[in-house]
């Protein structure tokens, strides 16, 4: 049976859930519509440490996109939260000499903190140690059972502790350990210590799946994005053999949720965190969920298997759809390395969301972070972008339109009343030549704006292009005003056409900030004076709006909350 995909009247698309998960209802529904809802998720974060700001950006990354399409109109849903089983959770907790729940409860409300100081439209933080979820498992365990695809049986193997899974050979090699000069022997990927086991499992025909992966790769070219990311999962499939071990020995492997009447084995960490996703739309007591297959899974290059391969690979088997996309993004580095929890090598997110405040924070880690590449994190640049960026620029541009030397509200009705509100009779308006072919570049400027961040948002998934498209035309405003010096206009008309240019770009500007710098956005809008019903998309071109600026200096100036 396919998880159906039914619109229904109900609740609205920012429904709130409970922390303790969906038991009272029987499926996330929506208001009825053309698409079904936007299904975005991060990862569920690992919870054996605290944050770092590789998982703010995991966060920040899916809020954007979810709020892109808000923005255009569309039912959304996110969904982030935590991963809390596993043997690292384990091992973690007994150092510290604590119940692996009351460990779990502590870290896991950091994260759910983390979401809630950067700003994050999630409608569900979700928890592996949720009822439902719990539910949720044994529901797809059985499904899988019932189809055939696990069975039990002897696994022999390279075994990653840190990384909880099992490599194959060629995926090992043998290497010095430089704080013993010792040989051993880790996993290529992460590099991380591996051990031989043997052990009894259960396990996931992944062989069966081989085919049908392929098939699937070859059908849909932008499943995982970006290509280069898809290019090696296809190449890691067509090279697998064999099956998957889906469960652990309970005797050493004791905090996770149990195999379905076999209380000896313990279910697979990655299976158990990849059903979250169903989870959330009701999975543990309804087949009929409007919200699946998800529409994005942000994820970070270094789960990239889990998702790509194994958990299509689950679905498929189990008769579900797969998700629709895949988004893979790199690490963030300091000194050249990944950021690592284990390792210490971490930002302290918390610090930076304080230092630099909310939206400067989205603004520098989705201006410079570029999805297919690893990045290095520079607090010095951090500060200088918020300097240059949003207060130089974005900024300093709204205060000189509101600024109470003009009159917003009347250069918008003056404009608006000797043009009648049309294009060409303000394209007729008089300037000197120099300044009047800037002003025209920039007004064409303003007008493809939009359509420029739909390519780079819906189709190439890129944020900082789609940022510094906006910047290039704030930078030119604030190179126009400097230039037209409306404050030595030789004529009212003069002064008025200077203002509302100004005007016109602040508006526009600030209408598409809305999905990456929400805070920001929202108050230059109020301060310029736009009615909250004219922020949306239509409203995104030259001289579309007719009636704005009035009390346009009341209230807080953006540049005192850009501090």
């Amino acid at each position: 049976m396919m998880l159906q995909l039914r619109s229904a009247p109900g609740i609205h698309a920012r429904v709130r859930v409970p922390a303790g998960g969906l038991s009272a209802v029987r499926c996330v529904r929506f208001q009825s519509s053309k698409f079904k809802p936007y299904y975005i998720t991060t990862p569920i974060f690992y919870v054996n440490a605290s944050p770092h700001v590789g998982h703010l950006y995991s966060m920040v990354l899916a809020d954007t996109f979810k709020r892109w399409q808000q923005f255009r109109g569309r039912e959304t849903y996110m969904l982030t939260g935590t991963d809390e089983h596993g043997m690292k959770v384990q091992q973690v907790a007994q150092e510290k000499g604590q119940d692996p729940k009351e460990f779990c409860d502590e870290v896991s409300v950091t994260f759910k903190n983390l979401a809630s100081a950067a700003n994050i439209s999630n409608d569900r933080f979700i928890r592996t140690t949720d009822p439902d979820h719990i539910a949720s498992v044994h529901k797809f365990w059985n499904r899988l059972v019932e189809r055939g695809y696990i069975y039990k049986g002897e696994h022999k193997g390279w075994y990653c502790v840190s990384d909880e899974t099992f490599y194959p050979e060629n995926l090992t090699e043998e290497r010095v350990d430089h704080s013993t000069g010792l040989p051993k022997r880790v996993a290529i990927e992460t590099g991380k210590t591996v051990e031989w086991t043997s052990e009894e499992n259960y396990f996931f025909a992944m062989s069966k799946m081989k085919q049908r992966l392929l098939g699937i790769y070859e059908s849909r070219p932008k499943f995982v994005v970006p290509r280069q990311r898809f290019k090696e999962v296809k190449a890691e499939v067509a090279d697998s053999t064999g099956d998957l071990s889906i469960s652990r020995p309970s005797s050493r492997y004791t905090w996770g949720i149990r195999v379905p009447g076999d209380d000896s084995q313990t279910i697979y960490v990655w299976l158990d965190a990849l059903v979250n996703y169903l989870t959330a739309t009701g999975y543990s007591t309804s087949e009929e969920c409007p919200l699946w297959p998800a529409n994005t899974h942000v994820i970070g290059k270094d789960i990239i298997r889990f998702h790509a391969m194994y958990w299509p690979a689950f679905l498929l088997a189990a008769g579900y759809q797969i998700p629709k996309r895949i988004l893979v993004h790199g690490h963030w580095q300091m000194n050249g390395a990944k950021m690592s929890k284990s390792d210490g090598n971490v930002v302290d997110p918390f610090y930076i969301l304080n230092l630099l405040d909310t939206d400067a924070a989205r603004y520098y880690l989705l201006s410079h972070a570029i999805v297919d590449r690893d990045c290095s994190f520079s607090t010095e640049a951090a500060l200088e972008r918020r300097r240059t960026d949003l207060v130089g620029k974005y900024g300093n541009l709204i205060s000189r339109v509101t600024s109470k030397t003009f009159s917003l509200e009347i250069a918008v009705s003056q404009i608006m009343e000797q043009t009648g509100g049309d294009f060409a009779t303000f394209q007729a308006f008089e300037q000197t030549k120099y300044i009047g072919g800037l002003e025209a570049d920039l007004i064409t400027s303003l007008n493809e704006l939009y359509e420029k961040l739909i390519v780079h948002m819906h189709y190439n998934h890129d944020t900082p292009s789609a940022l510094r498209d906006i910047w290039a035309v704030l930078g030119a405003a604030n190179r126009y005003v400097d230039l037209a010096e409306p404050w030595k206009a030789k004529s009212k008309r003069l002064l008025y056409q200077t203002i509302f240019v100004l005007g016109e770009v602040g508006r526009i500007s600030s209408i598409l900030l809305q999905p990456f710098l929400p805070e920001y956005a929202a108050r230059g809008l109020d301060q310029l004076g736009v009615r909250p019903e004219r922020r949306t998309p239509e409203y995104a071109k030259f001289m579309a709006d007719d009636f704005y600026g009035n009390d346009a200096n009341r209230g807080k100036h953006i540049m005192k909350v850009i501090r």
